[in-house]
């Protein structure tokens, strides 16, 4: 084997090391242990946003034409940002009922069931399933029963409308700006697990990112139906 196979094998096995992340994060998590659940899912997260550009680096569908690493990588996404995120929200009471944690099931199952989930030109096509990060903010805010429902309601409805949402570790757009606002915020969310009782204003100011990148998101779809973004 190759210098090249070899390589690209590592990348994979670096790949899959995500999904085994993902379930030590639901083993976690069914033992009531939430936080350290989302702290590996962090690095689930962490794994899923760099394995990318490690692949484009190593090439990895050029050397290996007959694996598949997107397809590991949708199959460790549904676990880490879909399955363990609803776990919790189910066995946490997150909701006021079980049958909610369908809304982010359906949603989740329609996303990962279109063929251009992810586009051309790096977009998410429709709300990308960040289910985790939405679990994340209710587990830590505990918000009302009709605002928590509204918060999985609403990106659901998202998830099926075909709007453009921003693929960050691959789409160039202000990608430096990203990284960085991203890396802040990571380095936020890290702190904040570490605290049994984090800081509710620390809380609501680590919101600024995904603020940031919804509005981002809408703008760049806006701009892409006035005609002013390339079409993928």
């Amino acid at each position: 084997m190759n210098v090249n196979k070899i390589a690209a094998w590592l990348v994979h096995l670096y790949t899959a090391t995500g999904g085994v992340i993902g379930m030590m994060a639901l083993f976690a998590a069914a033992d009531g242990q939430v936080r350290l659940a989302f702290l590996l899912l962090c690095f689930a997260t962490l794994v899923d946003a760099t394995d990318g550009i490690l692949a484009r680096k190593a090439q990895v569908s050029r050397v290996l034409p007959n694996f598949s690493g997107a397809m590991i990588d949708n199959v460790i996404d549904v676990l880490t940002f879909v399955w363990v995120p609803v776990f919790i929200m189910g066995s946490q009471g997150l909701l006021p009922s079980l049958a909610w944690t369908a809304v982010p099931i359906i949603a989740a199952l329609y996303a990962y069931g279109q063929v251009n989930m992810k586009t051309e030109d790096s977009f998410f096509l429709g709300f990308p399933s960040y289910w985790n990060f939405i679990a994340l903010y209710m587990f830590w805010l505990r918000p009302a029963p009709g605002i928590a429902v509204l918060m999985v309601v609403i990106p659901g409805i998202l998830s099926f409308i075909p709007t453009r949402y921003l693929y960050p570790s691959k789409n160039p757009i202000l990608s430096k700006t990203s990284w960085l606002m991203g890396l802040i915020w990571a380095a936020m969310v890290l702190y904040l697990l570490t605290q049994e009782t984090p800081n509710h204003s620390l809380v609501l100011a680590s919101l600024f990112y995904p603020i940031y990148y919804l509005a981002l998101s809408f703008y760049l779809d806006i701009r892409f139906r006035q005609g002013k973004l390339a079409r993928s």
